[in-house]
């Protein structure tokens, strides 16, 4: 059994334990590991300490019994181990910036910091972008034709191909692109959380906007100071890249999110969404 093996039995373990009582040191005796190494292997391979992860696993899941359930928010606090509604509401306002009874008012689920289950997919993606830090780049205003789009919540979508497929088909419409061509992929967000759901756009950069059909908007890309994330592999698990940029790596530095999007480049290195040696850029704005 590999060390990557040895974390996912232990997070098979938590995951059907989340309403018992477990700890750390419960977790290190069920695959046979010392609590030294357990906590060590744990982080560097998922990126979590088991601490955190076992605890943030319990509130997304209290996030699905509040919207799901009419339990009362005292009864789901105990169910998941916290020691009163008092010490659960701190712990879920810090990880999420709102209060456990908002999640009943209908805002829109996908602007918490949710953590999914650890899975092999999770581990090998995150590990990847782990391995390659992020760099802090300013970028010039940019100029974007394209198409654009909604995607609810509900719709659970990971494959945006169709959207691609749609643009890459009317791309030669589009005066003034760039030489070579370069594409976008925007995703960005209302302060109406009640849409339920995220904006999308797929587009191509031009030297300037002429003569745009009826098909197509504009959109600017400010100016600003960027991170710059790298990610590796199938263009459909970017979401694991993601959810390591937003739900482990900002939340320990200072910086502070700017805009209300991010965006996706796909350059040179970019092979196609179904080949394992394809890379993208992930641009988040920050200060």
């Amino acid at each position: 059994m590999t060390n990557k093996d040895v974390i996912l039995k232990s997070i098979r373990f938590i995951e059907n334990n989340l309403k018992e009582e477990i700890d750390v040191f419960k977790v290190s005796r069920e695959v046979c590991y010392s609590l030294y190494h357990f906590i060590r292997l744990f982080q560097s391979i998922t990126g979590f300490s088991p601490g955190n992860y076992i605890q943030q696993r319990r509130l997304s899941q209290a996030v699905d019994e509040l919207r799901n359930t009419g339990k009362k928010v005292a009864d789901i606090a105990y169910d998941f181990q916290f020691g009163s509604p008092e010490s659960f509401t701190r712990a879920f306002r810090k990880q999420f910036h709102v209060n456990p009874t908002e999640i009943r008012s209908g805002i829109s689920l996908s602007s918490l910091a949710l953590v999914s289950p650890i899975t092999p997919d999770f581990i090998y993606q995150s590990g990847k972008v782990r391995n390659t830090p992020p760099e802090l780049v300013v970028l010039p205003e940019k100029t974007l034709v394209g198409i654009s789009f909604f995607i609810s919540d509900s719709a659970g979508v990971n494959d945006l191909s169709k959207e691609w497929t749609r643009l890459i088909n009317e791309v030669n419409t589009i005066k003034n692109r760039t030489v070579p061509e370069r594409y976008y992929q925007v995703q960005f967000w209302s302060d109406t959380q009640e849409l339920g759901g995220m904006y999308f756009f797929t587009g191509v950069e031009v030297t300037k906007p002429a003569d745009v059909d009826s098909l197509f908007v504009i959109k600017n890309l400010p100016r600003g100071k960027y991170l710059r994330f790298i990610h590796k592999g199938f263009s459909n698990k970017v979401g694991y890249t993601y959810k390591y940029i937003y739900n482990q790596f900002l939340p320990d530095t200072e910086y502070k999110l700017t805009k209300p999007f991010n965006f996706e480049f796909y350059g040179e290195k970019y092979k196609g969404p179904f080949n394992e040696q394809s890379e993208s850029e992930i641009y988040i704005p920050v200060e």
